[in-house]
C-alpha cells in the first residue's frame, strides 16, 4: 500500500517550530534561574492571586509566584514612560516554579506546588455552612522555602459564591468588548498596551452601567474571559475598579509557546472556560458577550449548540458599527445556527441597543434604558 501523504504539510512544519521555540525558551529560563542562584539575585517568592469562584460544593482558586510581583496601582499623573516600564516589568516576570503551596479554606488545607511558569491551581471543597451569594477568601502561605516563610508570604485569595437568588450568570470578553483594545490593529493595540494604564484605558461606552444593571448589585456574577495573557491581570482589575464595572473572575491565558499557550493557539481558550462555568454552575443560565473583532461569535454559538437549554442570549458588539464590513458579515452564519437551537443572538452596535434587546428578554427593567442611555452618553463625552 503506498503512503498517504499529509494533506496539511505546513501544520507538521507550524508544531515542529513551536515545539523548538518551546524548549529553547524553558533552555533559557533554567540557565538564568540557574545563573541568578549563583550571583544570589534569587529574589524572594511573592504570591499573586487571581480572583477565583465556587458552587455550593468546591471552590477553584489559582495564581502565580513571582520574584517580581505586578507594579502597584497606577497614579493620578503617571507618564507613558513609566506606563512602559511598568508594563515591561509585568511581562518580564520572574516566576518561581516547583514552589510548595498551601491554601486554608475553613477546615479544609490542601498542598500542591507551582508549574514550570509558577502558576498552581487548587479545587478544594467548600467549607460547610458557607453562606452563598458572598464573596469568600481562602488563605495562601509558601511553605518550606529557603527565602521567605509561611507567615511572610501569606495572603487572601478571593472567590466569588453565587447566591440562590441569582437569575442568571454574565460571561463576557474584555477586549473590544468593555475595554477598547483596538485587538484587530495590532499597531494600536501594542501602543494601548504599553503605554497606557488602567487610568487611561477607556470602557466602550455604557459598558459600565449595562453590566451594573446585569448584575443587579450584586446577585447575577459576572465571569470575564479573554485572549490577554495573565501578565495582564492586575490592569485589568485594576481598570475594571476604576470604571465601576462589576468585579468577577479574570480568566486569561498563558504566555508561551506550548500549544495551549498565548503564542500558539487560537481564542479556543474562551469556549473552554465558557464550558467550564457552564458545569461548575449546572442550575445557572448565562448570557454571552463578545464583540465581531475576534472568534466569539463562533465560539459562543459552538457553546449554544452544546447547551441550548443554559444560555439565554447572546450579544455580540459590532467593532465598527457605522461600516458594512466582512466582519459584520462573518457574524450572519451564527445568528442562524444560534437561532436553531432557539438561542437568540444579537449583533449590537452600542450598549444602548443591548439594552433594549435585554430588556425584550426580561434580563433588565424597562426602566434602566433610559439609564444606561444617558451613561452612553456621559462616556461619550468623556471621550470614551
Amino acid at each position: 500500500m503506498a503512503e498517504q501523504q499529509n494533506p496539511h504539510p505546513q501544520d507538521d512544519l507550524s508544531k515542529l517550530i513551536t515545539r523548538a521555540a518551546s524548549q529553547v525558551d524553558d533552555f533559557i529560563d533554567i540557565r538564568w534561574r540557574r545563573l541568578k542562584g549563583r550571583l544570589g539575585w534569587e529574589g524572594v517568592p511573592q504570591i499573586q492571586p487571581y480572583i477565583g469562584y465556587g458552587n455550593r460544593e468546591r471552590v477553584w482558586l489559582h495564581g502565580r509566584v513571582l520574584t517580581n510581583p505586578p507594579p502597584a496601582a497606577p497614579g493620578e499623573d503617571d507618564q507613558w514612560w513609566e506606563n512602559i516600564a511598568k508594563t515591561y516589568r509585568r511581562f518580564a516576570s520572574d516566576e518561581v516554579p516547583d514552589c510548595p503551596i498551601e491554601v486554608s479554606l475553613g477546615e479544609h488545607v490542601q498542598r500542591s506546588q507551582t508549574d514550570a511558569e509558577g502558576y498552581f491551581h487548587f479545587e478544594i471543597p467548600l467549607p460547610a455552612e458557607t453562606a452563598a451569594g458572598t464573596w469568600g477568601s481562602a488563605l495562601l502561605r509558601i511553605v518550606d522555602h529557603p527565602r521567605v516563610t509561611a507567615e511572610e508570604s501569606a495572603t487572601s485569595c478571593r472567590y466569588i459564591l453565587p447566591g440562590r437568588d441569582a437569575e442568571f450568570g454574565l460571561i463576557s470578553d474584555v477586549d473590544d468588548t468593555i475595554l477598547h483594545t483596538n485587538a484587530t490593529r495590532l499597531l494600536t493595540m501594542a501602543r494601548l498596551t504599553f503605554t497606557g494604564n488602567a487610568r487611561t484605558r477607556l470602557p466602550l461606552a455604557g459598558a459600565a452601567a449595562l453590566y451594573q444593571k446585569l448584575n443587579n448589585e450584586g446577585r447575577n456574577p459576572a465571569f470575564y474571559v479573554s485572549s490577554s495573557p495573565w501578565n495582564l491581570f492586575d490592569l485589568l482589575e485594576d481598570f475594571m475598579e476604576l470604571n465601576q464595572i462589576p468585579a468577577g473572575p479574570i480568566l486569561l491565558r498563558d504566555l508561551g509557546f506550548d500549544d495551549d499557550k498565548f503564542l500558539k493557539s487560537g481564542h479556543d481558550h474562551k469556549l473552554v472556560k465558557v464550558r467550564r462555568l457552564l458545569n461548575a454552575y449546572p442550575d445557572l443560565p448565562f448570557i454571552l458577550f463578545g464583540d465581531s473583532g475576534q472568534e466569539d461569535a463562533r465560539l459562543y454559538t459552538t457553546a449554544a449548540e452544546e447547551f441550548p437549554d443554559r444560555i439565554l442570549a447572546i450579544f455580540i458588539r459590532d467593532i465598527d458599527p457605522h461600516d458594512a464590513s466582512l466582519r459584520d458579515a462573518s457574524v450572519k452564519p451564527y445568528l442562524d445556527r444560534t437561532a436553531a437551537v432557539e438561542v437568540p443572538m444579537y449583533l449590537i452596535s452600542d450598549s444602548v441597543q443591548a439594552a433594549n434587546y435585554a430588556t425584550s428578554l426580561g434580563l433588565i427593567p424597562q426602566a434602566a434604558v433610559e439609564e444606561i442611555r444617558q451613561a452612553t452618553q456621559r462616556d461619550l463625552e468623556r471621550g470614551t
